[in-house]
């Protein structure tokens, strides 16, 4: 989970008191159900921006009268999760004090004009998301669209459907619709612990965070780590298909070329990676595929999450050739 504190969006401080929540039957699913920009999918950094955007409308809003951002969490094209209100508060957004204290409210950066459906990283932040309210927040396992005892039209007919479905982790492979499988757990494979090793440079190594090593292996304490002792890494997030197509412009199609080089995949680069996708990159993809076939299913250049996840193994070293 890829969680982003109100101080790491820069949220203002609520005008008034929170009500106390101690557990809910679940959480409700809404989107934003106006504008959402579309030059968020190419750039998470104008992500915390639109939070803070959000916010200061919910609070000068003279109807609803708000004291903070409406909902408990929000979630971002890139799969992260933005917390609003938080846990163990009642959110805004669900219709009336009853209905707001019965479900924890996370609401998609989806709209009715710019970003309109949502991506898969989208849909496994919000995922993400549901499970860190049952875990934490003493959620239910109940999953509803806000339109579920409220009349309204939010979450809109992708998510509302999604949710009618059961909310499940987004799949995906290549072009031709066949559905990769997906990697099990939130491990990418297992690390041990060498002399001078500190928790800090192996999050470095594995490009991924203390916080993310801590929660994967119940970490009691994250200066105190034996040689030897073996730790899972976390499993990078998959952020969709769609960064990954031809002429995509995007920081992931960055990482994942980087990826691709580390592990030796396919021809080299003349310059080097880039945000933009080319046909050398699909070509690389290709090769790891053409390599891990009877895992990866068709070799059709088009990454998909375990695709993505291979590409992580092999440059980091967490899956042999």
């Amino acid at each position: 989970m890829k969680l982003v504190s109100r101080s790491e969006w820069g949220a203002a401080a609520p005008t008034g008191s929170y009500t106390r929540i101690g557990s809910t039957r679940g959480v409700k699913i809404h989107y934003e159900g106006s504008a959402v920009p579309g030059g968020l999918l190419g750039d998470h950094g104008r992500c915390a921006g639109h939070m803070r955007d959000i916010q200061r409308s919910h609070i000068n809003d003279p109807k609803e009268d708000w004291i903070d951002i409406a909902y408990s969490f929000m979630v971002c094209p890139h799969g992260y999760v933005f917390e609003g209100r938080g846990l163990g508060r009642r959110n805004g957004a669900n219709g009336n004090p009853a209905l707001n204290g019965a479900h924890y409210a996370v609401c998609s950066m989806v709209g009715t004009s710019g970003i309109t459906s949502p991506t898969d990283a989208m849909l496994d932040g919000l995922l993400d998301a549901i499970e860190y309210c049952r875990a934490q927040g003493g959620a239910g396992g109940e999953v509803r669209g806000h339109k579920d005892g409220y009349p309204t039209s939010c979450p809109g007919d992708e998510l509302y459907a999604w949710v009618q479905r059961g909310a499940p982790r987004p799949g995906g492979g290549g072009g031709d619709g066949t559905p990769d499988p997906q990697p099990s757990g939130d491990s990418a494979g297992v690390y041990t612990v060498q002399p001078g090793d500190t928790l800090s440079a192996i999050a470095g190594r594995f490009e991924t965070g203390v916080a993310q090593l801590v929660a994967l292996n119940g970490i009691a304490n994250p200066d105190q780590i034996q040689v030897g002792q073996q730790l899972q890494i976390p499993a990078p997030q998959f952020p969709g298909r769609e960064h990954f197509v031809l002429g995509a412009h995007s920081p992931y199609a960055k990482q994942l070329q980087t990826w691709l080089q580390a592990g030796g995949w396919g021809p080299p680069y003349r310059v080097g990676p880039s945000e933009d996708m080319e046909q050398l990159d699909l070509r690389k993809v290709q090769a790891l595929q053409e390599h891990y076939v009877g895992d990866l299913g068709p070799a059709d250049g088009l990454a998909g999450p375990l695709t993505w996840l291979y590409a992580y193994q092999t440059a980091h070293g967490l899956r042999g050739r």
